[in-house]
């Protein structure tokens, strides 16, 4: 893991391994949330995913602020384009990540949002979570040229777990077992983190897409 102590930024991204990216990336997003819970005493699973996602990046805003990470830079709601082409932005994921001194001028990483909740009934929101986000990420609006990017889900009941087997059940319902999420401990990071791996519809290139489990309780199973 990447010594933050006593550092004003990460160091110039050429010198840092890939796990360190992703792992500053998960901490991010877990820390971020941790502060959102316990700066918003209105922050419930009542709350629309709209206000969820302003919170979360508020909170990873304020992570980043106090590690000192300088060339980190945390976008919410940017616009972006798969091709140069139209006009007008074609998406509007919920959160991008920039490193300074990576060449590109599109998102490094992006992150969406969603909310699980593996005891409603009717089941409706494992179908959102896959439709309109991992779907996104399949069919290139999201994450075009990426070979991985990252989901958070919001977990308003339950546990970590039992929201993953919620989007397997709903993936196996309909037939995509390929798309399937599986724990994993890769990245030794204080959260449930589910990893699945998909091949992308506009280019046929194969990617990954982590998965961060947070909530309103331990969403570690």
């Amino acid at each position: 893991m990447i010594p933050f102590e006593g550092r004003d930024s990460l160091g110039p991204p050429r010198l840092l391994s890939r796990k360190d990216l992703i792992n500053v990336i998960l901490r991010l997003q877990f820390e971020g949330w941790q502060r959102a819970l316990e700066h918003d005493s209105a922050l419930t699973p009542n709350c629309d995913e709209t206000y969820m996602n302003g919170r979360l990046y508020q909170g990873m805003a304020s992570v980043r602020s106090s590690l000192g990470l300088t060339n980190v830079f945390i976008v919410e709601t940017p616009g972006v384009r798969h091709q140069l082409k139209p006009p007008l932005p074609e998406g509007e994921p919920d959160v991008i990540m920039l490193f300074a001194e990576f060449g590109a001028n599109e998102p490094h990483a992006i992150i969406e949002c969603k909310r699980l909740d593996p005891l409603e009934n009717p089941r409706r929101l494992r179908g959102e979570y896959v439709r309109s986000g991992i779907d996104r990420f399949i069919a290139g609006l999201y994450g075009t040229g990426h070979n991985i990017d990252f989901m958070v889900a919001y977990v308003l009941r339950g546990d970590g777990l039992a929201a993953m087997d919620d989007v397997n059940a709903h993936l196996r319902n309909v037939r995509r077992d390929d798309d399937l999420l599986h724990a994993t401990d890769e990245f030794g990071c204080a959260g449930f983190i589910a990893q699945s791996d998909h091949l992308r519809t506009s280019d046929a290139r194969r990617f990954r897409l982590l998965h961060s489990f947070v909530g309103f309780q331990d969403c570690t199973p």
